[in-house]
């Protein structure tokens, strides 16, 4: 049997998804706070895309045919 990386595990991918989530909550602080349209727009973006890391993992990468 051979041994997986935490991080190509489903663990490792939604650990990666919450690390995204804070760094994208933290922009979109920054922005709000400092008047930054566009760094608030960015971690509005990052934050989606870690939404999306669960759903695009399980119903495209790891499809089974």
């Amino acid at each position: 049997m051979e041994k997986k990386s935490f991080w190509t595990t489903n663990a490792g991918a939604l650990t990666i998804a919450f690390i995204i989530t804070m760094i994208g909550f933290a922009l979109i602080l920054l922005g709000v706070n400092h008047g930054m349209n566009g760094l608030a727009t960015g971690g509005f973006a990052a934050v989606v895309a870690a939404m999306l890391i669960s759903p695009v993992k399980v119903f495209i990468i790891d499809r089974k045919n």
